[in-house]
């Protein structure tokens, strides 16, 4: 990386040649935001090394200003990109402002010949276009722009020191060009395709908040940005909380995305962590209050492959062999790139059903306690708990005691205990069981209760 040269630039901007209404010089006032300080768009605000991404030709980088690509290694001579304009969200009282744009120099130079379109809030929302050749103040270009609108930015170099600067509106059919006159040769060491926070006086504004903006078509001298020695540059604060993230280089290497949706969703899963006699089915749901969720995907064994999708059935076989604890890992990804930290949860197969058993004999005076014991047997793997439920007849048949006992561990021994009132003579104690995974006991136990 090129060290900053000396001292910045004296630039004659001379407008040769204007194909859209006469550029006005500043911000624009009537209409749009109020209060609104004069910035800049000005050159890259480093504040961490780069560091090589393990992709051919690629870097990544971190900035006070910049979220995007560049490319190093010129001279180069003329850069451009389309872009749909996001949408920002109104940030209230206070200031906001999202410059998009394409240029030449900037990274390790004090210049940077650059135009494109802007997004800020001040109580109220609005949508410009300009363009810059810094350290000069920005220009205020006469063409409307909106949400949606579909813009082309071209930069180009001509010996022995004419920049040509054009914005297209593909969208409203409304062009612009100007060519601007340097008084020196220029470093023409780097070509960016940026989103900044733009600056005012030493501080850099607050970003607007803008989601997503996908950059296509971004060529340096007709090849993608991706033939280069590229860099991807994240937005930071000093304490290194990100504002804005470069998206990875799509497949022709000449389109990307930057993003100031830095949160990743958050997916529920429903109707997992319990037990079930028959196929269980895991439904999940994604929410993401950002650029939207992308994918939903889980996995089955232990996260060595992927499926994508929003619900996963666990069979529940007759031949008993998918009893136990199935481990399900899910995440989701929004369409910002941003990816869910793997989550887990669990799902019980239990096809086989427990068996009760009671004391075969229990003796009991009138008016005392009585002590039955009981247990629920069930084979393994299965669900690890029963509901009880206790009935207790007389010799007639008739129903003298019921009791219902929750969430009774398998393979122990409990005791049932009550005050007996019951009249002496031989009474049937009747457990049953049902394991937590619904599954029934074939038939239920039953033992003697005697009171004396």
């Amino acid at each position: 990386m090129r060290r900053p040269r000396g001292g910045p630039f004296l630039v004659l901007l001379t407008a040769i040649l204007v194909l859209a209404p006469p550029a006005l010089a500043g911000r624009p006032a009537a209409g749009h935001a109020p209060h609104r300080p004069q910035t800049h768009t000005e050159p890259l605000r480093g504040v961490g090394p780069r560091a090589h991404t393990g992709l051919s030709g690629g870097s990544r980088a971190q900035s006070l200003n910049w979220s995007g690509y560049d490319v190093t290694g010129g001279p180069f001579t003329t850069v451009t990109a389309t872009w749909v304009q996001p949408r920002v969200k109104n940030s209230g009282g206070a200031f906001t402002d999202a410059a998009f744009w394409v240029g030449l120099d900037g990274d390790s130079s004090d210049t940077v010949e650059q135009i494109g379109t802007e997004a800020y809030s001040e109580g109220q929302v609005g949508y410009d276009a300009w363009y810059e050749m810094y350290p000069d103040y920005p220009v205020t270009i006469g063409m409307s722009i909106h949400p949606g609108d579909v813009m082309t930015a071209t930069v180009t170099w001509a010996k022995p020191s004419i920049f040509t600067l054009s914005l297209d509106n593909k969208t409203t059919g409304k062009s612009y060009s100007t060519s601007q006159l340097v008084s020196v040769p220029p470093a023409l060491a780097s070509a960016e395709v940026i989103a900044e926070a733009p600056s005012s006086g030493n501080d850099v504004v607050s970003l607007s908040d803008y989601t997503l903006c996908r950059f296509t078509g971004c060529a340096v001298d007709g090849q993608p940005i991706g033939s280069y020695d590229w860099t991807a540059i994240d937005m930071v604060t000093y304490s290194d909380r990100r504002l804005s993230v470069a998206l990875p280089l799509d497949a022709d290497g000449a389109g990307f995305g930057v993003t100031t949706d830095v949160t990743a969703p958050r997916t529920v899963a429903r109707g997992a962590d319990a037990w079930s006699h028959k196929p269980a089915t895991v439904r999940f749901s994604a929410t993401d209050r950002g650029a939207g969720v992308a994918t939903t995907e889980y996995s089955t064994d232990a996260g060595v492959t992927w499926t994508a999708g929003t619900s996963l059935t666990i069979d529940a076989p007759s031949d008993h062999s998918a009893d136990g604890v199935h481990k399900v890992l899910y995440r989701s990804s929004d369409r910002a790139g941003n990816v869910e930290k793997t989550q887990t949860c669990r799902v019980g197969i239990d096809t086989q059903p427990p068996t009760p058993l009671v004391h075969k004999r229990t003796t009991v005076a009138s008016g005392g306690t009585a002590r039955v014991q009981y247990a629920v047997l069930d084979p393994r793997p299965g669900s690890p708990s029963a509901t009880v439920r206790i009935v207790i007849k007389d010799g007639r048949g008739v129903v003298v005691r019921r009791a219902t006992v929750p969430r009774r561990k398998i393979q122990a021994v409990y005791v049932y205990r009550f005050r007996c009132d019951f009249a002496r003579g031989v009474y049937v104690c009747i457990v049953s069981a049902t394991d937590a995974a619904g599954n029934r006991g074939p038939a239920a136990a039953a033992g003697r209760l005697v009171v004396r």
